[in-house]
């Protein structure tokens, strides 16, 4: 008799846009930039906090949100805090801003040319969730 094997995946969770901002300035001042070129409002939250295995101690990172009447959900999350990394394998970069779009089409090339345009940001990418080894810590 032959074994049947199902592999579950969660692919479908991981349905959002992932940008790496590299920028110098304090994610305040960033925040004004991005709500200035794209037209949002995003608010500080509660800082995100991730549990570390290896050091086992929370990490806490800035964060902030903004929400639009059709439901598309931007957050933007510092990389860096004092005791490590959010995304370790992506040290260079400062800031991950996260877009989950749930009525709206989001022209990706259009939106990293229009953050390769701001003043304060020195680099945008785009990164591909699926390959990160830490994408959990992306899931909230």
């Amino acid at each position: 008799m032959a074994k049947t094997v199902i592999k579950l995946t969660n692919d479908d969770d991981y349905d959002f846009i992932v940008i790496g901002i590299v920028c110098q300035h304090r994610d305040y001042r960033l925040c004004h930039e991005l709500n200035q070129l794209l037209h949002i409002n995003l608010n500080q939250k509660e800082d995100y906090s991730v549990f570390n295995n290896k050091r086992m101690e929370d990490h806490a990172f800035s964060f902030y949100e903004y929400v639009n009447a059709d439901g598309d959900r931007y957050n933007l999350i510092s990389n860096r805090c004092s005791k490590g990394v959010l995304l370790p394998e992506q040290k260079v970069i400062d800031y991950v801003l996260l877009i989950r779009p749930d009525k709206t089409r989001i022209d990706e090339s259009e939106l990293l040319s229009n953050l390769k345009n701001a003043k304060v940001i020195l680099g945008v990418y785009r990164l591909e969730v699926l390959k990160l080894k830490s994408k959990d810590n992306l899931l909230f």
